[in-house]
């Protein structure tokens, strides 16, 4: 594709707005840009949003191609349903970013491609136990913890200017049920109904003294509670499969069920904890993140690179 000497690893992007999924993309796509023997590419649909929300646009240069060419690559990145674009016969190496649980679920469109022949990145270990239960998997499976890109900040003893706030972008109409309850329990919570813009997003959960995840049932890690636990807030979050392993409840975050009636108590439990507590709790989480860096990850990515040709 160019005159690296480098082989080509090719991405594909539907890029319709920025999402975790897209963002983790964007990472591995950076951190592919240090390998010894693959150079990336990646490769917008027509339909794709370019625009400043898009960060696939801001790569170095000749690092978007105006084509989707598989055959002129030496390996392929997909995520979800870029599977849509490699060829039936492609027979070149594969590495398939799998985000969520539900890629094992029964009737999920991506569990179809669990059967293709690929070296799987699991974004959790919950994440690479339900695809392996479904005894379908085509090629080796790797965990690598999703990492977090969010500088860990200095908490100080001032309090917040929001002092709870709920994220609820997800699901707005089971937020609306929440808000409700927590308004008739007497809280006045600011709300996150709606996707906001990255910088925005992380302004208000870095402003609220505690914060209420509502994650859908099901997720592959639900990387926000880990920015928030960078940012220093008080997290409140529910089970959601993919965040067991380090939303820890009574450690790093409270972690009720998704009823209403718990969700207004781990909220109430939150709000009245003590300034030692609190200190605790948040020192946790930080610790949490500390474990969770960009470049562990990087790091795990490019002994895969280096192994890649063997391994698949």
């Amino acid at each position: 594709m160019d005159a690296d000497p480098r082989g080509t690893l090719l991405f594909h992007r539907d890029f319709r707005g920025l999402t975790g999924g897209h963002l983790k993309v964007w990472h591995y796509l950076r951190h592919a840009a240090e390998s010894r023997f693959f150079c990336p590419r990646v490769f917008l649909t027509a339909a794709s949003r370019r625009d400043a929300s898009n960060p696939f646009l801001g790569g170095a240069p000749g690092e978007l191609l105006p084509a989707w060419q598989p055959e002129r690559a030496d390996a392929l990145f997909v995520a979800g349903l870029d599977w849509l674009a490699v060829p039936v016969d492609w027979s070149k190496p594969v590495i398939n970013l799998v985000q969520g649980v539900r890629h094992a679920s029964a009737g999920d469109p991506r569990r179809e491609y669990l059967s293709r022949r690929a070296v799987r990145i699991c974004v959790s270990g919950e994440v690479a136990d339900a695809i392996r239960a479904t005894g379908l998997v085509n090629g080796p499976v790797v965990t690598i913890p999703n990492a977090v890109e969010v500088p860990v900040a200095h908490v100080g003893t001032e309090r917040r200017q929001t002092p709870l706030l709920v994220a609820g972008w997800k699901e707005p109409a089971r937020t609306a049920v929440v808000v409700g309850a927590l308004r008739a329990a007497g809280y006045e919570p600011e709300v996150i109904a709606s996707p906001l813009p990255r910088e925005e997003f992380l302004g208000r959960i870095a402003a609220a003294e505690v914060v209420l995840f509502l994650p859908l049932a099901e997720e592959g890690c639900f990387l926000p509670a880990l920015e928030a636990f960078a940012l220093g807030s008080l997290v409140v979050c529910p089970d959601c499969v993919g965040n067991r392993q380090f939303c820890r409840d009574g450690d790093t975050c409270l972690r009720p069920d998704h009823a209403p009636a718990s969700l207004v108590a781990a909220v109430g439990q939150a709000m009245i904890m003590t300034a030692i507590e609190r200190e605790r709790m948040v020192a946790a989480a930080r610790a949490e993140v500390g474990t969770r860096g960009l470049d562990r990850e990087k790091r795990a990515f490019l002994v895969i690179l280096d192994d890649l040709e063997r391994s698949w």
